[in-house]
């Protein structure tokens, strides 16, 4: 039996640097929030630079997403050439105590990694499915809940 991989340091780490650094125009959510995408942003400009894969459009750029991605335990998995699903949610359990939070957090990280990435063409979306991660990427402009009662 193969046991999904979880992040709970990652998300810990998080929530720690939200409270740490809450400001007075915020509240404890709108902090976890924009330290995910802070976060999120941070890694996707240090794979940018160590890879240094200039302009990247969707498909290449859902190719180095798939790899940072897989290295925090997603299991990233291309349905389209321009779409990923992530299989796995490193944060469950913790995202089915709290989803609003977690899969708020959790879209801020992504949309944060495409930004700091560069990538044009790709827009991370939330589009619940049971037992994956609540966020897919997918070209800008397409309506998850299309896609999410598609796949269904």
């Amino acid at each position: 039996m193969n046991i999904p991989d979880r992040r709970h340091e990652l998300l810990a780490d998080l929530l720690l640097d939200a409270v740490l650094t809450e400001g007075a125009d915020e509240n404890a959510a709108q902090a976890a929030v924009r330290t995910a995408e802070q976060r999120g942003r941070q890694l996707g400009e240090a794979a940018r630079e160590e890879t240094r894969p200039g302009r990247l459009g969707p498909e290449r750029g859902l190719t180095v997403c798939e790899r940072l991605l897989d290295q925090y335990g997603y299991e990233p998995v291309r349905d389209t050439p321009a779409q990923l699903r992530l299989r796995n949610c490193p944060f469950h359990p913790l995202a089915a105590k709290a989803p609003d939070l977690v899969c708020g957090m959790n879209h801020a990280f992504l949309t944060g990694c495409l930004g700091g990435l560069k990538v044009n063409g790709l827009q991370a979306v939330l589009a619940p499915v049971p037992g994956e991660c609540c966020v897919r990427l997918t070209p800008s402009g397409n309506d998850p809940g299309d896609q999410a009662a598609q796949d269904r």
